[in-house]
């Protein structure tokens, strides 16, 4: 079974760099990926949240939200993802992806 690593910076106030490797299967929801994040930085995870698909530019792509915030609004062009519902796999277009989490 194949998986992603996924290395997770911090961004902070001093400029100091803070990362996480975070290894986690293939198969495994974005929400799998949030609740991996959140615990290896010993955040409380109560806020809302957002992974964008990004590109070399840092660029904010497709979001994937922990919610549905659509809203039922069929009038919005590209519906965000739900974190629950996206598996990893499915949203991996290069080897080194970049992610947004907000």
């Amino acid at each position: 079974m194949a998986a992603y690593k996924f290395r997770v910076l911090l961004d902070t106030k001093e400029d100091t760099e803070i990362f996480r490797d975070i290894l986690i299967n293939e198969n495994d929801s974005f929400e799998d990926l949030y609740h991996a994040i959140i615990s290896s930085f010993w955040f409380e995870g109560e806020q809302m949240a957002s992974f964008y698909m990004s590109n070399d530019d840092w660029d904010k792509g497709h979001e994937i939200s922990l919610m549905d915030t659509n809203y039922g609004d069929e009038a919005i062009d590209e519906k965000a993802s739900v974190m629950s519902n996206a598996i990893l796999r499915d949203f991996m277009e290069e080897e080194d992806q970049k992610l947004i989490l907000v």
